[in-house]
């Protein structure tokens, strides 16, 4: 392969990385990047370096890239506790998902976008076992339901006996985005369970997950 084909593909690879990656591709990006400048200019031991920091950022824990102190903003906390309490009711199985608010989630994941105004009524609809959206995640930041039926990415660490796809749903969510909490609803049991930084707490009556939303340094 000629050199510029080369280049090129560098480059492509160095720009994918933050699309497929989020923030801590941005890292691995411009980590790499520098490698591949000191190598350039014929410094090899800082090359090396900065390889070796490239690998390290990305398979470091992805919960170390995110925000600890941030919590939902308290009219979101209330819908969602309504909304989740319903869901456990009717033993409707969901999947929420709450962004920080200068949080995204990757724009190539399958999903339905909406930009709706958060409400108890707009949550349950989408997450009826009548609606087309209903085994998707719904994405909800700062008052507004961002998408809705996203499959989000799925984790892949050992979890406990009777926990199911929407759990490690929600832990890879805050695996991939640690400035995201991830709710869950069983449909066999009603059970809810919280995500956040790629640990769960489960079992959780509503008043403990009203406490796990309002404090913001909570370590799970």
């Amino acid at each position: 392969m000629s050199e510029p084909w080369d280049a090129l593909l560098v480059v492509g690879v160095l720009v994918c990385l933050p699309l497929l990656l989020g923030r801590r591709g941005l890292a691995v990006a411009l980590v790499a990047g520098l490698a591949l400048l000191a190598e350039a200019h014929h410094l090899p031991w800082t090359a090396q370096g900065l390889g070796l920091g490239a690998v390290l950022v990305g398979v470091l824990p992805r919960w170390r890239w995110g925000r600890p102190d941030w919590q939902p903003p308290a009219q979101d906390t209330g819908v969602i506790l309504k909304v989740v309490t319903e869901c456990t009711q009717r033993r409707w199985g969901a999947l929420v998902v709450l962004l920080a608010p200068a949080a995204d989630m990757p724009h190539t994941l399958p999903g339905v976008k909406l930009q709706a105004q958060l409400s108890a009524e707009l949550l349950l609809s989408l997450l009826s076992p009548l609606s087309p959206l209903h085994d998707g995640a719904v994405v909800v930041r700062g008052g507004m339901v961002l998408a809705a039926g996203v499959i989000v990415p799925i984790s892949t660490e050992p979890m406990a006996m009777g926990l199911g796809t929407r759990h490690r749903a929600a832990l890879g969510v805050t695996e991939y985005q640690p400035d995201g909490l991830a709710i869950v609803v069983s449909e066999e049991t009603g059970q809810v369970a919280l995500a956040r930084r790629g640990q769960l707490l489960t079992n959780l009556t509503p008043e403990q997950l009203r406490e796990q939303l309002e404090r913001g340094k909570n370590r799970l």
